[in-house]
């Protein structure tokens, strides 16, 4: 089957969206009815990511906005690294396909102190025997600063998981940094000429790095028919020509299981002094056959608002033995389980307790009492770092009066 792939990439230069922002930048991707979108932020503030405190951010708003606009899309995953972020959206009917998520990370600001300039890696394995890999950058900055560039990809490689021999796509995102070798009035120029082709084959520092093979060695990246996504006056489509327009915001992909399909910038998103990119492409997943969750949950009843909630579910395909930890946690959600990562309540499993009925074993969790509404229960695995079972919706209600 195919997947519809959405990616956006967007250097947000400490600024804060609107909804009206947020509207902008999410509607053409779910225009184009994605199974999984992959959004990549660079220079997010600290006060949302490293300080924290910061009541009104992307993530929130984001998340806010899919919950009602996406039909049927979940946050799966998400993590940070200084001022980068990733924030992973699938389709709510493919939850089951998902095996494991992996992180990982690669810092390169103060000699590798912090990871303002550096990257992150984001692995899914599917139960079709296949990885996807998302590499979200930002590079180093400056046209002078090429060779460091070339350096940081290099180094940042092992985002990719290259000792994961199930990885058959892998796609890399974010602020490369990588520029326009002309003066900014030049440049603007062929902008205005609209002869961008020409300025991207002759003097793009990318596409040099990807013929001299210095960089991206196998990687592709769909025509650009875009101008150059930076550098703008904040609130206009206005270059500011302290630094020559350029490509900076990027999306390069490998893999035979991939078929391009379109690849634009935003003009209508004018927060920043960069433009957010979108990549679409398909990507050709093997189907698995049967149930792929490891944790099956007991059918549950109606229940009452007075009675704490006591659940029942069993291990499949050997999970506890071969992948289990008492770090795993047994979850509440709201039925629509907008976010896999921020249940309504949860407890660890370590606080579960075993049952034997009919020479079958259960595990037996308690939640405590639930408002009135619709919810599902989720298992949620350490090892995995993701949801490997999810029960049917149940509802919970007032008791009838006397």
């Amino acid at each position: 089957m195919d997947w519809r792939v959405v990616i956006i990439t967007y250097n947000v230069n400490m600024q804060r969206a609107d909804e009206d922002d947020i509207e902008k930048l999410l509607a053409p991707s779910i225009a184009v009815k994605p199974s999984i979108l992959v959004i990549g932020m660079q220079e997010v503030s600290h006060g949302e990511t490293v300080v924290g405190g910061t009541a009104v951010t992307w993530q929130r708003q984001i998340l806010e906005w899919m919950s009602t606009r996406s039909e049927g899309m979940v946050l799966l995953t998400k993590t940070y690294q200084m001022t980068n972020q990733v924030t992973v959206y699938l389709k709510r009917a493919l939850l089951p396909q998902i095996r494991r998520i992996q992180f990982r990370f690669s810092r390169n600001t103060m000699g590798g102190l912090t990871g303002h300039k550096g990257s992150i890696g984001v692995n899914i394995s599917l139960h079709g025997g296949i990885s996807v890999v998302f590499v979200e950058s930002h590079f180093i900055h400056d046209v002078i600063s090429y060779d460091k560039r070339i350096a940081q990809f290099h180094s940042n490689k092992t985002c990719c998981f290259p000792e994961d021999k199930e990885v058959k796509a892998t796609f890399w995102l974010g602020d490369l940094n990588f520029r326009v070798e002309k003066e900014p009035e030049e440049a603007l120029e062929f902008i205005k000429a609209k002869t961008c082709p020409k300025l991207l084959d002759t003097s793009e520092q990318l596409n040099q790095a990807i013929r001299q093979k210095e960089a991206f060695v196998g990687y592709k990246e769909q025509p650009i028919h875009f101008p150059p996504t930076y550098r703008f006056f904040v609130g206009s489509t206005e270059y500011d020509l302290k630094r020559t327009p350029s490509w900076c915001d990027r999306v390069l992909f490998t893999g035979d299981i991939i078929s391009p399909i379109s690849y634009i910038s935003n003009e209508h998103v004018l927060v920043s002094d960069h433009l957010p990119v979108q990549a679409v492409f398909d990507l050709k997943v093997p189907v698995s056959s049967g149930s792929n969750w490891d944790v099956l949950f007991e059918h549950l009843p109606p229940w009452y608002t007075t009675v704490p909630l006591i659940s029942r579910f069993q291990f499949r395909h050997n999970y506890w033995s071969s992948r289990g930890s008492y770090l795993d946690w047994a979850a509440v959600y709201p039925a629509t389980i907008d976010d896999c990562t921020t249940p309504i309540k949860w407890i660890w499993i370590a606080t579960c307790s075993d049952q034997t009925v009919q020479n079958q074993r259960y595990i037996v969790c308690e939640f405590g009492t639930l408002p009135e509404g619709f919810y599902r229960l989720g298992y949620f695995s350490h090892y995995s770092n993701c949801l490997i079972g999810l029960s049917k919706t149940f509802r919970v209600t007032e008791p009838p009066s006397d």
